[in-house]
């Protein structure tokens, strides 16, 4: 584990660098084969400073930074009230992006962002916590139902016009066990 891991929440000042590690790391989590051109229409339209600006300005967006050695590591964005039809909840809240840059696998940096947003999803206000992840990521799959998410079922996200299958996971707020 880096000993310097700190986690904060990101401010209008992080937008490009928030963009370039999105663009580096979204990558990993898709296909191998997805198509290059596919990558980047969904990097130029989605990963782009303006984005970050536009969910950093939002209400209900949360984004944690993970820095280590001075360098941002990885961040999770969690957006409140976002309802997804496979999710059977009052107010839930998705756990949009999560995403560790290459170098700090491995390192606790993931586990330290995770802890950071668990009191996040854990809040009184959401009644369920969920997120879509890429259907053969079997890593990060196997490190959400560490967290406590279980697959519910599945959906189809789009990276550029490539549709690709994704597993919908789901959290409930833990009784105060954990």
């Amino acid at each position: 584990m880096h000993n310097t891991c700190s986690i904060r929440p990101a401010t209008l000042a992080d937008d490009h660098v928030l963009s370039q590690l999105a663009g580096r790391t979204f990558p990993l989590g898709c296909p191998q084969d997805t198509d290059p051109k596919h990558l980047a229409a969904f990097i130029a339209s989605e990963l782009t400073a303006e984005r970050f600006r536009e969910f950093i300005s939002s209400d209900g967006v949360t984004i944690l930074l993970a820095e280590a050695e001075s360098k941002l590591a990885g961040f999770a964005m969690l957006v409140a009230d976002c309802p997804h039809p496979q999710i059977a909840a009052q107010s839930p809240i998705e756990l949009r992006k999560f995403y560790v840059d290459l170098p700090y696998h491995g390192h606790g940096v993931a586990h330290a962002l995770m802890q950071a947003a668990i009191p996040i999803l854990e809040d009184q206000r959401f009644d369920a916590a969920w997120l879509s992840v890429y259907s053969g990521n079997a890593r990060a799959i196997s490190f959400y139902e560490k967290w406590g998410f279980k697959t519910v079922g599945t959906h189809y996200f789009k990276v550029g016009s490539d549709p690709q299958q994704d597993f919908v996971m789901r959290r409930d707020r833990s009784r105060g066990t954990e």
